[in-house]
């Protein structure tokens, strides 16, 4: 007999299926072991291999009726897991530039660029980049910022990017010099030449990398010498060693802006390590805050 045969027993012990619950199958379903000797049933191992998926959709909550019976193939479909897929989020997006207001009218005019949008939502409007400022005390909250330049002018960018610093960057642009295109693509700004369907629009901004917004330090550096200084009265050297961590990762996220700095310009993937040591000194200040109010660390500083 094949070595690679196995008894009833062996078989729900390596499946998690009962003994009696296979021969029900058989009963029922005409589920047949590959041999026979009397009374004894043998299954093969590639019955056991399939008895293993056919357990593990059976966990999931899919009846016994809809499985017996599948192929192999489609049997190994279903325990193949569902392709990932990200929670959609509607970028909250701003459009700067006459030409991109006049193209999301005719966008929302029209049903299937309409529908194209689904991971977009225009929640402001500007003809100009000067409009833009002058709004700069009441600006929305946004994702991703779209602003249209007939000519691509990095300098120009700079001082856009200035005015919404925490906010991902879109360029449409008409016209552009070799030099010019090269500095925004070594700098990791996302751009597009315009004029572009909708469509073409909606994917960049769905794809630019969202920025994480500058949050402002809750300690100067004198206040963190401050209270490395008074750490004593704690009891425990927690806030000098917080200090120290917070100081090093200040330090690194000069840096790192510096090291991703092409045309003064941070690039993409620098400016996600500097959002995230961002949050990461956010949550060590949290935690030195708690130490500091306990303690009044603060009390004597200024």
């Amino acid at each position: 007999m094949d070595d690679d045969l196995y008894k009833i027993g062996a078989v729900a012990k390596r499946t998690g299926i009962s003994s009696e619950c296979l021969r029900a199958w058989e009963r029922r379903y005409g589920l047949e072991p590959a041999e026979r000797a009397g009374k004894t049933r043998f299954y093969s191992a590639s019955q056991v291999e399939r008895l293993t998926g056919v357990k593990a959709l059976l966990d999931q909550g899919h009846p016994i009726s809809q499985l017996i019976h599948l192929s192999d193939d489609e049997l190994q479909r279903r325990l193949r897991p569902p392709p990932y897929r990200a929670a959609t989020h509607r970028r909250r997006t701003g459009l700067v530039g006459g030409q991109l207001v006049l193209a999301h009218r005719e966008a929302r005019r029209n049903p299937e660029a309409t529908n194209a949008g689904a991971g977009m939502e225009v929640v402001a409007e500007w003809s100009s980049a000067a409009d833009l400022k002058a709004d700069l005390g009441a600006l929305p909250e946004l994702d991703c910022l779209v602003v249209y330049v007939p000519t691509l002018d990095p300098q120009h960018l700079e001082e856009v990017e200035e005015i919404c610093p925490g906010t991902s960057l879109v360029v449409a642009f008409r016209y552009a010099t070799a030099t010019d295109l090269e500095a925004c693509r070594q700098a990791g700004r996302a751009i597009l030449r315009w004029p572009a369907e909708w469509q073409t629009l909606v994917r960049r901004v769905t794809a630019a990398t969202p920025v994480a917004a500058g949050t402002p330090r809750r300690y100067s550096d004198g206040e963190l010498v401050h209270i490395a200084m008074m750490a004593s009265q704690a009891g425990c050297d927690c806030p000098r060693h917080l200090v120290e961590l917070i100081g090093e990762i200040n330090d690194y996220e000069s840096h790192a802006r510096r090291c991703g700095s092409t045309y003064g310009t941070v690039d993409e993937d620098h400016r996600l390590v500097a959002g995230h040591l961002v949050t990461v000194r956010g949550q060590l200040e949290a935690s030195l805050h708690v130490l500091v109010e306990k303690h009044g660390l603060l009390a004597a500083a200024n």
